[in-house]
């Protein structure tokens, strides 16, 4: 009996304890692990979502830029301000009041990063006028005198551009080709990491500058005869020539306009009947619809005679 009734004495104290310790400490190492993977997990589907709504912002953004609008035909000043993270455009709005003037139904379009907030603000101006009105100038994000919405959140570019452009770099006109970058993180410092999206919208309303080429060659009774058919307009349009001669010659009966001056004749094709022998110094000059100017680099042409062998014997 005395047996028995030791075998049943059950745990210590101590022993309970013990196992007590134990279970807390697998359980806690059990707690702290899951609770580690829930915020990992929450953190990954935080920047997935946070990476979802860049990718859709930037994809608007890229339509808006792909409709760009000029304020008249041809008129290449459809982006106002280009800036490393503040961008003004005038594009097409996607429906148009009743009994609006605004016959081209455009608005201006801003995008800009504010660095404190962590996000992109879209803003837009609108009007029914037949005349565009002036956009506002203000340099904040957002600034007054536009209607302003959140773009995308939790951008981390800092000091990294928002913008960057295809372009001579001082005339907006000049613009072909918007780059646009976004790094997102909704937890900086810790995993995941940043992700970065981007895209890149040539300008395909933008009108741009036609590219002048010519040849010039003498011919046997002394002229200069001039081509300018190699010349380009990126648009296809139709282009004015412009003949000019850097040592002076008479004026052409239709150079009144001409954009650089005076010149001595107009045409694709022109024969050029210079003052004197000798070597003359032409360039051409192109105009497309907008009035924009190309010019090619002058070429030496001589025109033996009077004396002039023009290197001959």
């Amino acid at each position: 009996m005395s047996r028995l009734h030791r075998d049943e004495t059950g745990f210590t104290l101590v022993e309970l304890l013990l196992v007590c310790t134990l279970m807390l400490v697998v359980l806690g190492a059990t707690l702290t692990t899951f609770e580690s993977f829930q915020k990992n997990a929450d953190a990954n589907t935080r920047q997935n979502e946070a990476q979802q709504e860049a990718r859709r912002s930037i994809d608007y953004l890229a339509r808006e830029l792909r409709n760009l609008a000029s304020p008249t035909d041809y008129d290449p000043n459809s982006v106002k301000r280009a800036e490393a993270d503040d961008l003004i455009v005038q594009s097409v709005a996607s429906t148009r009041p009743a009994g609006s003037l605004n016959v081209r139904n455009t608005q201006y379009v801003r995008y800009c990063y504010n660095t404190s907030t962590s996000r992109v603000v879209r803003q837009r101006l609108t009007w029914t006028t037949a005349t565009a009105p002036a956009y506002p100038t203000g340099e904040s994000c957002p600034s007054s005198g536009w209607e302003a919405t959140d773009f995308a959140a939790n951008v981390v570019n800092d000091t990294r551009p928002l913008f960057t452009y295809t372009w001579d770099g001082t005339d907006p006109t000049t613009i072909t080709e918007v780059h646009t970058s976004l790094w997102v993180d909704v937890n900086p410092g810790r995993t995941p990491a940043e992700t970065t999206l981007a895209t890149s919208v040539f300008l395909r309303n933008q009108n741009r500058v036609p590219v002048a080429r010519f040849s010039a060659a003498a011919t046997a009774d002394g002229k200069i005869l001039l081509n300018g058919s190699e010349s380009q307009d990126p648009e296809e349009r139709s282009l004015r020539y412009f003949w000019y001669d850097e040592d002076g010659g008479p004026t052409g009966a239709a150079c009144a306009d001409a954009p650089a001056g005076p010149c001595v004749g107009d045409g694709m094709v022109f024969e050029y009947d210079p003052p004197a022998f000798g070597t003359r110094n032409v360039y051409l000059v192109v105009l497309d619809p907008a009035d924009l100017v190309g010019e090619a680099p002058a070429e030496s042409v001589c025109v033996p005679g009077g004396g002039e062998t023009c290197g001959g014997p």
